[in-house]
C-alpha cells in the first residue's frame, strides 16, 4: 500500500490518437478512484524513464504500449516497489497488472470478412516490430488466411511505423502486386494508402478493399469510411486506472488480470473481387 495517489501514465508513442484514448479513459476513471493522473510522451525526446521513476511523490505507473514489455523498465519499477499497470502487454504475463484485448483474434476476424467478401489476394501494412502487437496482428491475419488453404504472398507483405506517411509511401509497392484487399494494421497507415490510391487513380472499395485496426477518428473520415477493428481504449485506460488504484489502497492485488473485448466495427470499405483488378489509368 502506497499514500502517494499520484500516478504517472508512461507512452514512447507518436501516435496521437492511441495516446489521447488511453489517457482521456483514465484521467475520467481517476477521481472517482481517488487518485490523479500525470501523463508523460518521451517518444522523440530525451527524457529517461529512470528519471521519471524518480520523481517524488510517486504512487503508480501505468506502461502503455511498447513500454510495458520493456524489460528493463520493468526491472526499475520492481526495483523501487513500486506497483504498475501495463496496457496491451504481450510477455511475462505475471508481472504487475495487465489489461489487455485479444490482438490476435480481432486480426484473424477483421482479415475473415475480407475473405468471406471472396478475396484471396490480401496485402498486409505490418506495424514496426519493437510493438509486440503487431505481431500478434500479422499472426491472426496469416491465421485467417490459412483457413482458405492459402498463404500471404510475400510480396504483398510490408512494414510502416504506425503513421500516416509510412502507409502512403507503401502504397505504390503493395499496388505493384496486384492485392484485392488490404488488411492495415492500424487506422493511420490505412489513411496513407487509401490517400496514395486514390492519388494513383485506384478506385477504393472498386478495385481494392481495405480494411484497418484501432478505429481512430480517422476512420468515419476516410472514402470510403473504414472498416475497422474498435481497439477499446478509453475502457483499456479506465480499467488499468482502477486495478492499480485499488492495489495501490492496499484494496487489491499486485498481480492481476483483465480483457476488454473488442468489436469490429463494418463500414463501407469492404466490397467483392473485381473479376480482374484493372491497373489504374
Amino acid at each position: 500500500m502506497t499514500s502517494s495517489t499520484r500516478i504517472l501514465m508512461l507512452f514512447d508513442n507518436m501516435n496521437r490518437d492511441y495516446v489521447t484514448r488511453l489517457q482521456s479513459g483514465a484521467t475520467r476513471k481517476a477521481s472517482a478512484c481517488g487518485v490523479t493522473i500525470e501523463a508523460e510522451n518521451i517518444h522523440g525526446t530525451d527524457r529517461s524513464v529512470e528519471s521519471l521513476l524518480d520523481s517524488p511523490g510517486l504512487g503508480g505507473v501505468i506502461l502503455t504500449a511498447p513500454l510495458c514489455d520493456d524489460r528493463h523498465v520493468l526491472l526499475q519499477l520492481e526495483k523501487r516497489g513500486i506497483p504498475f499497470a501495463r496496457i496491451a502487454s504481450m510477455l511475462d504475463p505475471g508481472r504487475g497488472i495487465t489489461v489487455s484485448m485479444d490482438e490476435y483474434e480481432a486480426s484473424r476476424e477483421i482479415t475473415g470478412l475480407l475473405l468471406e467478401a471472396g478475396h484471396r489476394r490480401i496485402a498486409i501494412i505490418r506495424g514496426p516490430r519493437s510493438h509486440l502487437a503487431s505481431m500478434r496482428r500479422y499472426n491472426g491475419f496469416t491465421a485467417a488466411m490459412g483457413t482458405k488453404g492459402g498463404r500471404a504472398d510475400p510480396a504483398l507483405i510490408v512494414e510502416g511505423d504506425f503513421t500516416p506517411e509510412s502507409g502512403k509511401q507503401l502504397a505504390s509497392k503493395l499496388l505493384a502486386g496486384r492485392p484485392t484487399a488490404i488488411f492495415s494494421s492500424n487506422d493511420g497507415m490505412a489513411a496513407g494508402f487509401v490517400q496514395a490510391a486514390r492519388a494513383a487513380g485506384y478506385s477504393l472499395p472498386g478495385q481494392v478493399s481495405i480494411v484497418g485496426f484501432d478505429d481512430d477518428p480517422v476512420a468515419k473520415t476516410l472514402n470510403p469510411p473504414l472498416t475497422t477493428v474498435r481497439q477499446p481504449l478509453e475502457e483499456m485506460g479506465a480499467t488499468a486506472c482502477t486495478l492499480l488504484a485499488d492495489c495501490m489502497k492496499g484494496a487489491g492485488k499486485s498481480v492481476a488480470h483483465a480483457d476488454v473485448p473488442y468489436t469490429i466495427v463494418e463500414r463501407s470499405s469492404i466490397a467483392p473481387p473485381a473479376t480482374a483488378t484493372a491497373s489504374a489509368a
